[in-house]
């Protein structure tokens, strides 16, 4: 199994005509002790980030193309979840506290947006985003009502279906996306380790 979805890889899918591997909503693996990590990454230009125009926790709109000159993570969750969202978003806390050692204009935005708004108010998103101390500008909470939510879901290829256990299943991926707009990395959740997205972090700061 793949750690992270590359560009390459993906142009690649495209050139034959077929299509990258969805990976279902299933828990991380363990973390191996010696991940093997990229210190020089490459990240070739998967494609243009779709826009969208999203609440916060607070009722705040937050435009994705009014984020140009920021990198940002992109990444689809919900608060009834007790497998991969709650992990994924811890991993996430521990890159978004080592962000605060760069210069504010430098730290990465991350936006979560729920693929459950029937049930994520923006009081459930809030009381879930204290779990993981998820505070501050640059980690926003997103939510919208479910007619308004569906076609930026369908932009970002983010589909949901009820399981058999109740959960919602949806795919798993963290979407990097540059200071341009333009998404350079998916990462597979079920591998996504925050020390490497940290140094891919890194390698877009220096374009």
């Amino acid at each position: 199994m793949v750690k992270r979805l590359t560009a390459g890889w993906l142009l690649a899918a495209v050139l034959v005509g077929g299509s990258a591997p969805v990976m279902a909503h299933e828990p991380p693996a363990p973390r191996p002790a010696a991940s093997p990590l990229t210190a020089a990454p490459y990240l070739g230009v998967v494609k243009p980030a779709p826009d969208f125009a999203l609440n916060d926790t607070d009722g705040r709109v937050v435009r994705l193309s009014e984020l140009r000159g920021r990198v940002v993570l992109v990444s689809f969750v919900y608060t009834r979840c007790t497998t991969a969202c709650p992990l994924l978003t811890a991993r996430l806390a521990l890159l978004h506290r080592r962000a605060q050692t760069l210069a504010p204009a430098a730290r990465p935005v991350l936006l979560s947006i729920t693929v459950d708004p029937a049930h994520d108010s923006a009081a459930e998103l809030a009381r879930y985003a204290a779990r993981f101390d998820a505070t501050g500008p640059t980690w926003r909470f997103l939510r919208e009502e479910p007619t308004r939510l569906a076609p930026v879901l369908s932009a970002w290829d983010e589909w949901t279906r009820l399981a058999g256990n109740g959960e919602v299943d949806h795919p798993a991926r963290i979407f990097l996306v540059d200071r341009a707009g333009r998404i350079r990395e998916i990462y597979s959740l079920a591998f996504f380790d925050e020390r490497q997205a940290w140094l891919d972090i890194r390698a877009l700061l220096r374009d």
